[in-house]
């Protein structure tokens, strides 16, 4: 018999596990929302399967580098939804991407970043969206930041 052995990178990883927090952050465990800036659902696994800036668990002090910062403008329908990430890039620590997901944690939109030419840097473009929206920034070392804003 031969044992064959699944080999993945840690980038691979590391998207796999954001997939993975995604998936168990689903509408239903959200339903018991308080108000608060992090929903019950989601408090429970901050700092300890993603990371925000007053949840940094394992990676404190990291917080000002990893966790996006967005900024939304919005005319009549249209909404510029701007993230950045103030993490430099280089051969062996970089950010990998930013994920857009609405206030259910839907996946919108996605900018992934060449740590050769590449700032941490995104532009999502929507129409017609309010409420609140989540960035996602997955950093190969320092795995994944999460920060919101509202529409």
């Amino acid at each position: 018999m031969v044992r064959r052995t699944l080999e993945i990178s840690r980038r691979q990883a590391l998207v796999l596990a954001g997939g993975g927090a995604a998936a168990l952050l689903t509408p239903a465990t959200l339903a018991h929302a308080t108000g608060n800036d992090l929903r019950d659902g989601m408090r429970a696994l901050a700092g300890k399967i993603f990371y925000t800036t007053d949840r940094p668990g394992r990676w404190k002090g990291k917080e000002n580098s990893h966790s996006p910062m967005i900024k939304v403008d919005k005319k009549g329908g249209d909404v510029l939804v701007r993230a950045a990430t103030q993490h430099g890039m280089s051969g062996t620590h970089y950010i990998i991407k930013h994920i857009l997901l609405d206030g259910e944690l839907n996946f919108v939109k996605e900018q992934i970043f060449d740590k050769t030419f590449d700032n941490p840097r995104s532009r999502f473009e929507l129409n017609d969206y309010s409420g609140r929206l989540f960035v996602v920034s997955i950093c190969n070392q320092h795995d994944n930041w999460i920060n919101w804003s509202e529409v």
